[in-house]
């Protein structure tokens, strides 16, 4: 499952839609979470902000728990924090901004496959200058 940005008629906007859907789903044991970082951030949780970071994290951890998290859509936001509006902008380059790093940089995602969904140049996707931006944000927020 993928956290929705939460605009129109979807459901998994919230940490409590995507804990209802692993319950009504038996809880079934290959059942995952993919957390997508713009989509969190226009559905109202504050993914720039350590502090809001780690209070999600454990709101996921008591909710569903940490060993069905399974890997990162990583992209900065063109739409404002608690929009619902589904924008999705180049690392760096949107609303977020640095503060993306607060994200990528929680302890909790380390081991996390990673997938950049940017735009990119022209609207072409990712690049290697995107995964070189997603890179050095990770490396100045982490020292690694």
């Amino acid at each position: 499952m993928e956290n929705s940005a939460g605009a129109g008629g979807t459901i998994g906007r919230s940490l409590e839609e995507l804990q209802t859907l692993l319950e009504r789903l038996d809880r079934h044991p290959r059942l995952g979470v993919c957390l997508d970082s713009c989509h969190l951030y226009v559905s109202g949780y504050d993914v720039t902000d350590p502090q809001a970071v780690a209070a999600f994290v454990a709101e996921l951890d008591t909710g569903i728990g940490l060993d069905r998290l399974r890997a990162l859509h990583v992209n900065d936001s063109a739409a404002e924090l608690g929009s619902n509006r589904d924008r999705h902008a180049n690392i760096g380059e949107g609303l977020m901004g640095e503060g993306l790093g607060a994200f990528l940089a929680h302890p909790a995602f380390q081991h996390l496959s990673t997938y950049l969904e940017v735009p990119g140049v022209n609207k072409q996707g990712p690049n290697a200058d995107e995964i070189q931006k997603l890179r050095d944000l990770h490396a100045r927020w982490t020292g690694v």
